[in-house]
């Protein structure tokens, strides 16, 4: 169930990069080298230290756990 509202500055960043072409790079470059970019871990990181305020978006500190 993806929603199109960030829930904080990882989710953002995530866009920009998608949107910008950065995303397909380091995926290739993640496929070539057989190395992890970690992309996922490092949105839910920022996501928990800088998360957006707002009604919509309230989750829980066990929701942001099970993502990781």
């Amino acid at each position: 169930m993806e929603s199109n509202e960030s829930k904080g500055l990882g989710d953002t960043i995530e866009k920009i990069t998608t949107a910008t072409g950065i995303k397909k790079v380091v995926d290739t470059v993640s496929k070539v080298t057989k190395k992890p970019c970690g992309c996922g871990k490092r949105k839910a990181a920022l996501n928990k230290a800088f998360p957006y305020k707002n009604a919509n978006n309230e989750q829980t500190e066990q929701e942001t756990k099970k993502e990781v």
